[in-house]
């Protein structure tokens, strides 16, 4: 299915959506952690900061094996279609992590910021 090509393409572009995850996500709990500190809001903080960081922790596991697996294609000579289909898998779930992430990110702190000016 997927040549080497494209395995190799993979394999360098899972670790740059995960270091721009890791940034996203490091955006979104310091900004949960100033919100933690906020009279009212802290148990619910810190409910979202544990989801945050454990589907932080999914999405490691998911770029793990798709960059293993996309190495492992390419040493071995693995190109049949289960390997092109979790590849390809990781890779979309990957992509669209880095796309919502940014934009739940955003959304919370346009609603923070009408927060802070409805109390002042």
């Amino acid at each position: 299915m997927g040549t080497e090509a494209f395995y190799t393409t993979v394999a360098q572009v899972l670790p740059t959506l995960l270091i721009a995850l890791a940034v996203e996500v490091g955006f979104l709990l310091q900004m949960l952690f100033k919100e933690k500190k906020r009279p009212g809001r802290a148990e619910m903080a810190a409910g979202e900061i544990a989801k945050w960081g454990g589907g932080f922790m999914i999405l490691g596991r998911i770029f793990l094996f798709g960059e293993v697996l996309s190495l492992a294609a390419i040493a071995f000579r693995w190109f049949n279609g289960w390997t092109f289909a979790a590849v390809g898998l990781c890779l979309l779930v990957m992509l669209g992590a880095v796309v919502y992430i940014p934009s739940k990110r955003l959304l919370r702190a346009d609603l923070s910021s009408d927060r802070d000016g409805d109390e002042g």
